[in-house]
């Protein structure tokens, strides 16, 4: 889920735009409520009832459950090219056992059709078998709605407290946020069904290769094996564009597979000015033996040899090949990284003055910008400009963000941004944020800020 401000609803309070799984749906709510996301499940936390929607606070002490949205997809065939019908509303009783009355509510006012139900369910009771006979558990109340648009179904329920009754506030509340829920127009698949119109799209362009899903998020062509998760986060902003987006993932593949043993494995001497270094999550799955070694952050440093448009991986077999040691490709790519700096000067954008710049970013997303940030001579010039310690955030390969230690409230907006983009962007590096001092880079603790 991602959070970005919005227009307020109120000239009170402001609120925020909240972002389902795989950007199906949005919906609106006051910064005071805390949004949290599991897998698909998102849970919306507020203040005890009582406190009223416009006096919500921002601290989470206090904070109870208010609102669970999960949203799932049917993948059903369809019938003479139809969507499918939509499915029977869910089973209250499947969310809330032990239901003792259920009731039809009217559906709310939008555009989204909405089929609404409310009911009182017991708590069942724990503890000794005899006590269960005897007592009853305590009543709750519930509310339940379910909207649905082509195959993308939403469903969103609240509750009270064991022995309490739902009250009118927090159904207002609940109604007020799903009454800014949108669904989008064109909705991306899921990353299941991603993976499979991938498989048939190889499938359909390649067909004399033999293709298949393979373990993990990725797909087998041929010889090759490719991650989907990059091409995914790509589709994810542009679903309309699937197949401009994998064609030319695909096609890399089967280039790669014509290539000849030199091209494959050419002499260290033939590619020694190209080899470069690129950073990686240390987590990121990698079954062709890549070359890599730990650098901070839960980050990796990795090889690639970089081509006019594109860039392959340096391999455990290529170091054998060339019979060299790590240590010497490393200084190697640090030596062509200077180069490469030198022909491609950075140009930033600084927030603050040139005499105390507060914060730097890249102009332009580049797949070497964070690579920068490996070399020495690099970490003199941005503290040359930010002093002896600032502040590094790297949500993905191609873009980084340098901010003054002295910044304590810069700092925390970044963090905060750092953690966005590192979900939604491709190619995510990490979302801790890191120090760079004398010393080198290491991880950021908070209790380094200066303010």
């Amino acid at each position: 889920m991602s959070v970005e401000k919005s227009g307020g609803s109120s000239a009170r309070e402001p609120w925020k735009v909240c972002r389902g799984p795989a950007n199906w749906f949005t919906f609106r709510c006051p910064d005071g409520i805390e949004v949290r996301q599991d897998q698909t499940v998102l849970e919306l936390l507020w203040r005890a009832p009582g406190d009223g929607l416009s006096q919500v606070g921002s601290a989470t002490e206090g904070l109870r459950g208010l609102l669970s949205i999960v949203a799932w997809w049917d993948e059903s065939e369809p019938v003479d090219g139809a969507v499918p019908a939509a499915a029977s509303a869910p089973d209250p009783a499947l969310l809330f056992p032990r239901v003792t009355s259920v009731r039809v509510q009217r559906p709310l006012r939008m555009e989204l059709s909405s089929e609404v139900w409310s009911g009182v369910s017991r708590r069942p009771l724990s503890g000794h078998w005899l006590s269960r006979m005897i007592f009853r558990g305590r009543q709750y109340s519930w509310r339940l709605w379910v909207f649905r648009q082509g195959r993308l179904t939403i469903v969103a329920t609240t509750q009270s407290a064991d022995g309490e009754a739902l009250s009118r506030e927090q159904v207002l509340i609940c109604e007020r946020l799903l009454m800014t829920l949108e669904v989008a127009d064109n909705p991306a698949w899921p990353p299941d069904v991603f993976q499979k119109h991938v498989l048939k799209l190889a499938r359909q362009h390649y067909p004399l290769l033999q293709s298949s899903v393979s373990r993990g998020f990725s797909l087998r062509l041929g010889q090759s094996e490719m991650g989907l998760s990059n091409l995914y986060r790509i589709y994810l902003q542009q679903p309309q564009n699937f197949r401009r987006i994998v064609l030319p993932g695909l096609t890399s593949m089967v280039r790669l597979q014509e290539l000849g043993p030199d091209q494959l494995t050419p002499e260290f001497s033939a590619v020694q000015s190209r080899i470069l270094p690129m950073l990686s999550p240390d987590d990121q799955s990698c079954s062709d033996d890549r070359v890599r070694q730990p650098w901070v952050g839960g980050l990796s440093i990795g090889y690639v040899i970089d081509e006019d448009d594109s860039y392959r991986h340096v391999h455990e077999q290529m170091l054998d090949d060339w019979g060299i040691s790590m240590d010497e490709l490393h200084d190697a790519s640090l030596q062509n990284l200077r180069r490469w700096s030198a022909d491609h000067p950075l140009e930033v954008t600084v927030v603050g003055s040139e005499e105390q710049p507060r914060m730097l970013m890249p102009v332009r997303p580049d797949a070497y910008n964070c690579s920068r940030l490996l070399d020495p001579d690099f970490h003199v010039r941005l503290r040359g400009m930010f002093g002896n310690q600032l502040v590094l955030g790297m949500p993905n390969r191609d873009f980084f963000v340098a901010v003054s230690l002295r910044q304590s409230e810069l700092i925390q907006h970044v963090r905060d941004r750092v953690d966005v983009d590192f979900r939604m962007m491709h190619h995510p590096l990490t979302r801790s944020l890191l120090l760079l001092s004398p010393d080198g880079v290491s991880e950021f603790q908070d209790d380094l800020t200066l303010g």
